[in-house]
């Protein structure tokens, strides 16, 4: 129970990271890239769907500005969720 206490600790002592002898240049090259679909995806899909419900419902682009913003969020979202696992945050 002592080593989970917090008592004396600073934030670079909680969130520095332990060396993985696999976490070389291509892991972080490969880890970019994902992080790089992760938010590209859901912002393309916000827009297209976006534009699609704008043309159905002649909303001149408030619902593409609407999902395009949704997608935004979205894409930071899983970026967070996926740093987190990589970097072992709680998130």
């Amino acid at each position: 129970m002592a080593d989970e206490s917090f008592a004396g600790r600073t934030i670079d002592d909680m969130t520095e990271r332990k060396p993985d002898s696999d976490w070389n240049l291509a892991t972080a090259f490969a880890l970019l890239g994902q992080l790089g679909l992760t938010v590209a995806i859901p912002i393309v899909l916000g827009g297209v769907v976006g534009k699609y419900l704008d043309t159905l419902l002649h909303a001149h682009g408030v619902v593409l500005l609407l999902m395009i913003l949704l997608g935004i969020a979205a894409g930071a979202y899983g970026a967070y969720l996926l740093l987190a696992k990589e970097l072992n945050w709680k998130p």
